[in-house]
């Protein structure tokens, strides 16, 4: 099989829709521009296909599993070296996408490698959340935000929902012990006017019939109701230092 293949087994066997060769050939060859980046950079530990096609891509594209993507504009918060942001992008062209990173050398990575694939639907902004969350034009007007941040959710809210709209959803990438995060972070979601309206948990796969760690994943689905209160986000020395 080749890659192509491989990755199509992969996400077939995690439940995400088919999607063309134009598309799968994409996401083949954004992974070969991150592992040759990788070798100047460090941008992720998960370099061998089937294992970065399951961690990386059948992840980041979960939420596909669930429901078709529709709406107008996107933001992925903190999003490395471009996960989820880059694969939905490729796999929702008709999706207004905004990827935000603190490290100029990621974004720069991102916009070369947006450009090598053609992808027309991403904007690329080097900056701190709490700092673009403050600014009126990024503020309360995202249908969707998105999130595989290493934080803990009671932290993550702070950064990524000042950027949802009344009604929007913010899609937290969490692992198993979701349940414990969402408990920790009630007081969080009351200030900023929001809540858990459901979560979704599942086990990864590499498609394959040998003996694999399994990984469990849930994606938290939490409605924003009102506008973002001012004030925040805070500082990131407070957020840190006095979580919500």
């Amino acid at each position: 099989m080749d890659e192509t293949d491989v990755l199509e087994q992969i996400l077939k066997a995690n439940g995400i829709p088919s999607f063309d060769e134009v598309i799968l050939s994409r996401l083949v060859k954004f992974y070969h521009l991150v592992i040759e980046k990788n070798k100047v950079m460090n941008l992720t530990a998960i370099t061998e296909f089937r294992d970065f096609a399951k961690k990386h891509y059948a992840d980041s594209l979960s939420v596909l599993r669930i429901f078709k993507l529709n709406v107008g504009k996107m933001i992925d918060v903190g999003t490395g070296a471009g996960f989820p942001g880059i694969p939905l992008a490729i796999c929702c062209p008709q999706i207004s996408f905004t990827l935000i990173d603190s490290l100029r050398k990621r974004i720069d990575f991102l916009s070369d490698s947006v450009n090598l694939l053609g992808i027309k639907n991403v904007t690329l902004v080097h900056t701190r959340a709490e700092e673009l969350g403050r600014n009126p034009e990024f503020r309360d007007c995202f249908d969707i935000a998105v999130s595989r941040a290493v934080a803990p959710l009671s932290t993550l809210v702070e950064y990524a929902l000042p950027f949802v709209k009344p009604s929007g959803t913010f899609i937290a990438y969490k692992g198993p012990n979701s349940a414990t995060e969402i408990a920790s972070s009630s007081n969080a979601l009351n200030v900023l006017s929001s809540r858990v309206d459901h979560f979704h948990s599942f086990e990864l796969t590499d498609g394959s019939n040998d003996e694999e760690e399994k990984s469990v994943r849930t994606l938290l689905f939490i409605t924003k109701d009102k506008p973002t209160p001012q004030g925040y986000p805070r500082s990131s020395a407070k957020i840190l230092k006095n979580p919500l």
